[in-house]
């Protein structure tokens, strides 16, 4: 930020005031207030609640308990950045299977992919997302209407598509060791029934809150934080020591470059380049916003792609103008671009480390070889949908 700051004062003669006026800190506050709000969801024990209901139901059949778990891991994805989803499902999902004697590793594979194409449909299911959110100005009712028909059929589609790659692996074992794990009452995994019902409530305020007021999510974000640490109590303070403070430090430098490149007029340059390319022409800015981030440039972190390319789809841009499906497009292609080119982004080093750890190690080559065609396929198929749905909005 300082170097930003330095930079942009010796070329552009700008003050830091200046600069500091053109990052996004709604988007910061409203990334902090999330964080918040998942330590809470994460410490009350409610999604291995869940998990454990889900095993305990499958009897040890590894395509029913395969099919269950991704389901569950497309429901968190929806409300929980990727991260925390497979930092949350990662280690139990390994537990359960090892309990089975079945072999974990396509379960991870497959819950890294779905964390992230599950996230498509919210704004508040990862950092990306609440950039493009925030600075395109977006829609969210209309987004989520669009955009979680997608991610159903893209769950479903890795579903089968995992199902019939890893056929092998979805084999009863003859020495299933069942007994002990659905001994364990799964209410015991909620560490506090209190904090289980404030999550629920706070999803549900949340999600109203943003469909009603999209275009003041940073305040209704940081108003069920608020509430949340006030009912946190004695626990506040280790719920903030528990923040991600370098993604939010590494957020606001981010702003701070997207900031200093707005400011000296590369932005605006980057904006009119793209507006040339897709013109009028609303199927040829889909194709720039899924397939640019999503395979071009996959090779790097989403969240600067993701700044970087929000203010091309805001309104009043060429391309922001023509249909809300563009920038729509471009969040579909960002989260995408995780498991194209699975290099780079945290979630899949944990579902390595997490493997190695187990003593089942995933090589990068593995990981790419079961996911590169998946991804190239999502990407196809969401061409072809907002396609269809550009022509009817």
């Amino acid at each position: 930020m300082s170097i930003c700051a330095i930079v942009t004062y010796v070329i552009g003669g700008l003050s830091f005031s200046v600069v500091l006026g053109y990052v996004g800190w709604d988007t910061i506050l409203f990334i902090m207030a999330m964080m918040i709000i998942i330590s809470v969801l994460g410490s009350s024990g409610m999604f291995q609640y869940m998990a454990l209901i889900i095993a305990g139901r499958a009897k040890g059949d590894p395509k029913k308990l395969y099919i269950m778990f991704m389901s569950l891991v497309f429901l968190i994805s929806l409300f929980i950045h990727p991260l925390p989803t497979i930092l949350i499902m990662g280690a139990f999902t390994v537990e359960v299977c090892n309990g089975l004697d079945i072999d974990f590793r396509p379960f991870l594979i497959s819950e890294a992919v779905i964390a992230n194409s599950g996230s498509i449909a919210t704004p508040i299911a990862s950092i990306p997302d609440m950039i493009i959110v925030s600075i395109a100005k977006m829609d969210v009712g209309l987004m989520f209407i669009v955009l979680f028909p997608l991610s159903l059929i893209l769950l479903v589609l890795t579903i089968v598509y995992f199902l019939r790659y890893y056929r092998g692996a979805f084999v009863p074992s003859p020495t299933l060791a069942t007994t002990d794990l659905f001994m364990v009452e799964p209410s015991v995994m909620i560490r506090s029934r209190f904090d289980f019902y404030v999550s629920v409530l706070a999803l549900a305020v949340l999600m109203t809150g943003l469909v009603l007021i999209p275009s003041e999510s940073a305040i209704v974000g940081l108003l069920v934080a608020a509430a949340l640490l006030v009912l946190s109590f004695d626990r506040a303070k280790e719920l903030l020591n528990r923040l991600s403070w370098d993604t939010v430090f590494f957020v606001v430098g981010l702003f701070g470059i997207v900031a200093a490149l707005e400011a000296t007029g590369v932005v605006e340059d980057l904006v009119y380049a793209l507006g040339v390319v897709g013109g009028t022409n609303v199927f040829v800015a889909i194709i720039m916003m899924i397939w640019l981030p999503g395979l071009v440039l996959s090779t790097m972190d989403n969240v600067p792609i993701a700044a970087l390319l929000a203010p091309t789809v805001a309104q009043g841009t060429v391309l922001g103008t023509l249909s809300p499906v563009v920038s729509q497009s471009l969040i579909l292609g960002v989260n995408a671009s995780v498991y194209v080119v699975p290099f780079g982004d945290a979630p899949n080093y944990i579902v390595l480390d997490i493997a190695e750890r187990n003593r089942r190690p995933i090589t990068w080559t593995v990981f790419t070889r079961a996911t590169f065609p998946l991804g190239i396929l999502h990407l196809a198929i969401a061409t072809i949908y907002l396609f269809g749905v550009a022509m009817l909005l």
